[in-house]
């Protein structure tokens, strides 16, 4: 069977009529705006390699919760043999920097997944320091996109949209983070 990759947009959810947007940038970008195109860089470079993709740019659903079920079914209706959700992080501390990769605590399969991708971007964007892969357990932040989908999953959190370094690669790179994350898939569905 062939393979089908879900690569989702963190902070999809319509919250008040318009999207939720999470994080923003020290340029003003919001975490949505930002991943919604690398999510079309990562599919348009998967499709070069004749993998199918389905990109989910928003959830419905009333809560955090609800979007997640939302999405966790559309996943499962869609048959995705994997899925990513991709994040930036923020922090009021403009020291704070890097990339991780978090994948719940008990799949194999998505720490194994979380391992690729971190070792792409580091070899395909080493400007960015990496933080690692990171077990996600019941509570956590993230938790319910981990846990609630079925296939293998993980949390991309492509660096710091707070960090002046971070964010200088993130948007002068993107090209190069959507190969890395393409690549990582690619080394894991192999």
């Amino acid at each position: 069977m062939k393979p089908l990759v879900a690569i989702c947009v963190g902070h999809s959810r319509i919250a008040n009529g318009r999207t939720e947007g999470g994080a923003i940038s020290i340029s003003g970008e919001c975490e949505w705006s930002y991943n919604r195109q690398l999510a079309e860089m990562i599919a348009d470079e998967l499709g070069h390699r004749a993998i199918d993709t389905v990109e989910v740019t928003r959830y419905e659903g009333e809560g955090y919760g609800a979007a997640q079920r939302w999405l966790a079914a559309r996943l499962e209706a869609y048959g995705a043999t994997l899925a990513i959700e991709l994040h930036f992080n923020s922090s009021d501390n403009p020291e704070s920097n890097g990339h991780e990769w978090l994948y719940w605590n008990t799949s194999r399969k998505g720490k194994l997944l979380a391992d690729n991708l971190n070792s792409e971007m580091c070899l395909g964007v080493n400007e960015i320091r990496t933080r690692g892969i990171i077990p996600k357990f019941k509570g956590d932040r993230g938790a319910e996109f981990l846990r609630g989908v079925r296939c293998p999953s993980v949390i991309c959190e492509v660096g710091f949209g707070s960090s002046a370094k971070d964010w200088k690669v993130m948007t002068e790179k993107k090209d190069a983070i959507a190969r890395a994350i393409a690549h990582g898939i690619l080394e894991y569905l192999d």
